[in-house]
């Protein structure tokens, strides 16, 4: 609070009368204000961190990181199978635990040839006469 008066030799004198309590609140607030800034900084880069780190995304077509894993898990496959089943939730069959289809006898209608072009035989007509 600012106090002003006057004398009666008529100097004009001011007093600055505080409590303290303004000091403590600005002193809160620019605390506050660090901590917020530095949270923010802080989660701004663990979030940024772990995107990166995810599977699938940072190493995909690492050469390097394969050349790793290949060395890493070398004389190791059952626990590169565990660690791949646990990854991706896919059960990794054995060569004999495999459904061979050419030996039931039953194949799919998608294994048929299709025409992908879209031109059948009318086309080829059509062309031979131009």
């Amino acid at each position: 609070m600012l106090e002003i008066s006057l004398s009666s030799v008529g100097i004009i004198t001011t007093k600055l009368i505080t409590n303290g309590e303004t000091i403590v609140q600005a002193t809160k607030s620019t605390y506050n204000s660090k901590l917020l800034r530095w949270g923010t900084i802080i989660g701004s880069v663990l979030l940024s961190v772990a995107f990166l780190s995810t599977a699938n995304s940072f190493h995909d077509g690492d050469e390097r990181q394969a050349r790793y894993l290949v060395w890493k898990y070398k004389g190791k496959k059952d626990a590169l199978w565990r660690r791949l089943e646990a990854k991706y939730g896919v059960p990794v069959k054995h060569a004999w635990e495999w459904d061979d289809e050419e030996e039931d006898g039953v194949k799919d209608d998608d294994e048929a040839a299709e025409d992908l072009d879209g031109e059948g035989e009318e086309d080829e007509v059509k062309g031979e006469e131009l």
